[in-house]
């Protein structure tokens, strides 16, 4: 994906055979969704949990367990997210979760049927060309051919956004801002920050922590909290949680920690916006500035697109939108993308 190719309909048709299957999986840092041509879909925890010993293997009937019931089980488990901070692991055991991750991800779509498949992998914008090699590695042997595309960029193509057009992408380990002008993206079309949903899960960690220095949060906790209540701008009730002190529970207000962390990625966002914009052709910075979409699980913090557009009237104002699927836009995006290309393209892949 190091040379631009332009993304239009080309002369020759895309594969289209009985026997084939195209399938778009976004490969991210807190979910994995996949979605095929015979309209099937799944997301998942981004998580892979290997018992600890003999005694846990024998009570859990397994030896590796996925998404939510791995991190239901975590206790008894070595736990690996393959992909963190936009990158994937190279480790030889990240690498092995990452692999049984995508292969049990194809599982429950039934994808690991004897058929040709094709696939577009939706990664983080950050994640480099090495790990990309990683990713299509790991997978050459589950598909007939495959390619790893940017997650943002999947996202503008699910939407149809494939013109002056900023898709801001946040996910749990990096914001990822992609500029779209008709091409796939290149590395001066792209900014990724490590602020996202890990960074304010740790915020709300460390502003409770201060506020109440008697009890103890955990990152799984202020995760369900979070993603119950965020918000940002002004509060429309108070945010009270029961939390287990000794053998209590004792009722805590976080209104105050839940906007300040939510806040907190705010900054990093509207800077990369300003770079895009300002370094694109001048005489197509109005219509950029006034197509900016918000995708992945933190466009859903409420409120989040009114900030962002009082925080752009500093910077001649500008129009943000939101996607209405941020679980399966980026797959769906990678989907169709796929089916799109023609067989020329695979051959080379």
């Amino acid at each position: 994906m190091a040379t631009r190719k332009k993304i239009k309909k080309t002369s020759a048709a895309p594969i289209k055979e009985s026997k084939t299957l195209f399938i778009g999986i976004d490969f991210g840092t807190n979910h994995t969704a996949i979605s095929t041509s015979d309209g099937k879909k799944k997301s998942i925890l981004s998580l892979v949990g290997i018992p600890k010993d003999a005694i846990a293997s024998k009570f859990l009937k397994k030896e590796r367990l996925y998404g939510d019931e791995a991190l239901k089980h975590r206790v008894a488990l070595n736990m690996f997210k393959p992909i963190e901070s936009g990158l994937i692991k190279n480790q030889r055991d990240d690498l092995e979760a990452a692999k049984g991750l995508l292969d049990y991800v194809l599982g429950l779509v039934d994808a690991n049927r004897d058929v040709k498949k094709y696939a577009i992998i939706g990664v983080p914008s950050q994640a480099s060309v090495l790990n990309k090699k990683i990713i299509t590695e790991i997978l050459k042997d589950s598909f007939d051919g495959v390619m790893v595309a940017s997650e943002p960029f999947c996202v503008a193509y699910n939407l149809g956004q494939l013109e002056h057009a900023l898709v801001v992408d946040i996910g749990a380990g990096t914001t990822d801002i992609c500029r779209v002008h008709g091409t796939l993206p290149e590395t001066d079309d792209q900014i990724s920050s490590n602020k996202a949903g890990d960074f304010i899960d740790s915020e709300l960690v460390r502003l409770i922590s201060e506020e109440y220095t008697n009890v103890s949060v955990t990152n799984e906790m202020v995760k369900r909290w979070k993603e119950q209540s965020s918000f940002v701008g002004e509060p429309e009730e108070e945010i009270v949680v029961d939390v287990p002190v000794e053998s209590s529970i004792l009722k805590l207000s976080i209104t105050k920690e839940i906007k300040n962390s939510c806040e907190s990625i705010i900054p990093d966002i509207i800077s990369g916006i300003s770079k895009l914009i300002s370094t694109y052709d001048p005489d197509f910075q109005e219509e950029l500035r006034n197509n900016i979409w918000l995708a992945g699980g933190g466009s859903q913090i409420r409120n989040l697109d009114v900030e962002l557009e009082k925080e752009l009237e500093l910077i001649e104002g500008g129009k943000v939108f939101k996607d209405t699927d941020p679980v399966f836009s980026g797959a769906n995006g990678a989907l169709k993308l796929a089916q799109d290309m023609p067989p020329e393209f695979w051959q080379t892949t």
